[in-house]
């Protein structure tokens, strides 16, 4: 049967599609196709084709068991388990996770996977204190092995075992997961309110006062929008949570969102774009609206009721203002053939030698969704987007551009020139959940935890058995690909 993604941009056939509903089976499946190819599968809310397989794939879904450790400062879950379900098992105790993406679909194994994160604390990986990996042990015997605390002793320094810090962020690289590990802490309440800045500076100068922020660069009228968020001493029991949230799903989860979808893809008006960001979208926020309400209610949202792609890079503190400027100013020039570009951009692009693939996107892409920015603390670990093994610790800032349009050939040209020069120019690093241009080489640079993670990883699968196109493109160096 054939498998697609969220996006619908990755569809392929595997040879056989395997749901396991113990370890014992999944092994059974590793021993059947250990000269083969085998994938994992999750809740499949990634964009590019890091679950293909030519083989099998393995569909997690039934292994969803939750344990909370005794102490509560730990949970224990099943690799197939969505995160929204792990949430409101929590809840019930009291509890959360230290950390939690935009929304709550996908699966444990999936977000830790691929580095999955929110804004103004660490990514999900990084909070990652165990894994059951189903893998190739001694002679190529299929085996499930623990990678825990104990295992990699302190995973800050250098000459420490890597196994964990590679483990949690693995892109299904080292073998089937099983079971992850998390921290977790005490439920605690978020106060938000949404504000209109003048600029980034101004954007960046509210993050000592509002340290869980995540903030907007609108299309077409290139203002900023946060969202200021800071953890609330107490939580004030009043009807406006629930008010703001029912706001949220209606108004923004589905009203905007529904007029981006009609102006940009049923309508394709580019007139109809710039009228929404420019004269009515204010119309859609309420500033100043301070509500305070429980985190894994105030921190999600309902990204996933439209179908569309996304695109996300990771860039250090220090270059995000040049990155965003260069962001914009690319965008500026393909919805209108006419901008005058910024001579140091110009400068910039020339300097990269994509001075022509630049020229020849003008004029092509009305960009129609506002561009996200979040602030992630440098992880623990080896190849996540913010890891900071071999760097100076410096905090990330993910931006995320997402289109809405079919076809995706003019968004996919345009985010392939940004990715590049972002890349080549300030060493930003794309999301391993997200697309990827195709052919895109520049991961090798990018990533000083790589080689080590190299090594963990051949340990783990000797064989290749769990490294599909993507990966060897991605991951593996030139003598191996």
């Amino acid at each position: 049967m054939a498998v697609e993604n969220f996006g619908r941009n990755i569809r392929f056939t595997p040879k056989v599609l395997y749901r396991p509903r113990s370890e014992a089976e999944v092994l059974r499946v590793l021993e059947a196709h250990r000269r083969g190819t085998v994938r994992a599968v999750g809740a499949r809310h990634s964009w590019n084709a890091g679950i293909e397989s030519p083989d099998a794939l393995v569909d997690l879904r039934h292994l969803r068991q939750i344990r909370l450790h005794a102490d509560r400062a730990q949970v224990t879950v099943g690799a197939g388990c969505r995160i929204g379900e792990l949430l409101a098992h929590l809840a019930r105790y009291g509890l959360t996770l230290p950390s939690i993406g935009l929304i709550d679909r996908q699966t444990v194994a999936g977000a830790v996977a691929t580095g999955t994160h929110g804004s103004g604390r660490h990514s999900m990986s990084h909070y990652v204190e165990a894994l059951r990996i189903a893998c190739y042990g001694p002679g190529g015997a299929a085996a499930v092995r623990t990678v825990d605390l104990d295992r990699s002793g302190n995973a800050g320094r250098r000459d420490s075992d890597f196994a964990l810090r590679a483990a949690r962020c693995s892109v299904g690289a080292l073998g089937i997961v099983l079971e992850v590990t998390l921290g977790c802490v005490p439920q605690y309440y978020v106060r938000e309110k949404c504000v209109w800045v003048g600029g980034l500076d101004e954007a960046l100068e509210r993050e000592a006062g509002a340290p869980l922020q995540q903030f907007y660069l609108i299309p077409h009228s290139w203002e900023y929008l946060v969202h200021d968020r800071q953890v609330a001493a107490r939580n004030r029991r009043t009807g406006a949570a629930a008010l703001y949230r029912v706001y949220r799903l209606l108004v923004i989860d589905v009203l905007l969102h529904l007029a981006i979808k009609l102006t940009a893809s049923l309508f394709r008006s580019r007139r109809l774009v710039h009228l929404l960001y420019r004269r009515l979208l204010r119309a859609f926020i309420v500033p100043g609206w301070c509500v305070t309400d429980r985190s894994d209610r105030q921190l999600l949202m309902r990204h996933d009721f439209f179908r569309h792609m996304e695109m996300e890079f990771f860039v250090r503190r220090r270059h995000l203002a040049e990155a965003i400027e260069m962001t914009t100013e690319v965008l500026r020039a393909a919805d209108d053939a006419q901008h005058g570009i910024h001579p140091g951009v110009r400068a910039r692009i020339e300097e990269l030698g994509k001075w022509r693939a630049f020229s020849e996107l003008r004029g092509t892409y009305v960009h129609h969704f506002p561009i996200c920015v979040r602030r992630v603390l440098p992880d623990d670990t080896l190849i996540s987007m913010s890891s900071c093994h071999g760097i100076e610790p410096e905090d990330w800032y993910a931006i995320s551009l997402i289109t809405y349009t079919e076809p995706r050939e003019p968004f996919e040209q345009v985010a392939r020139l940004i990715a590049t020069v972002l890349a080549r120019g300030f060493g930003a690093r794309l999301h391993w959940g997200k697309w990827f241009p195709p052919g895109w080489s520049d991961v090798e640079e990018m990533y000083p935890g790589l080689s080590p993670f190299r090594q963990v990883r051949d340990d783990f699968d000797p064989g290749g058995v769990f490294r599909n196109a993507f990966l060897k493109e991605h991951l593996s160096g030139a003598d191996e690909r």
